[in-house]
């Protein structure tokens, strides 16, 4: 029994993580894909203005 408790606990850690991971994926990707205003045309991913930094935090709460 003991056993079966801990297999659950590992496949549901690993599917948190998994998805966890999945998500920061694609807001990575949304942020590639975004374009600054401030930095010329720079990806938002890759500026570090206060309006891409605002951008991020914005994509990661959504």
């Amino acid at each position: 029994m003991n056993i079966l408790k801990l297999l659950i606990t590992v496949i549901f850690l690993i599917n948190f993580f998994s998805s966890d991971l999945k998500a920061k994926n694609l807001g990575n990707e949304i942020t590639k894909n975004l374009r600054c205003l401030i930095c010329q045309g720079q990806s938002v991913y890759d500026s570090d203005s206060e309006f891409a930094n605002s951008l991020k935090i914005l994509v990661e709460k959504k």
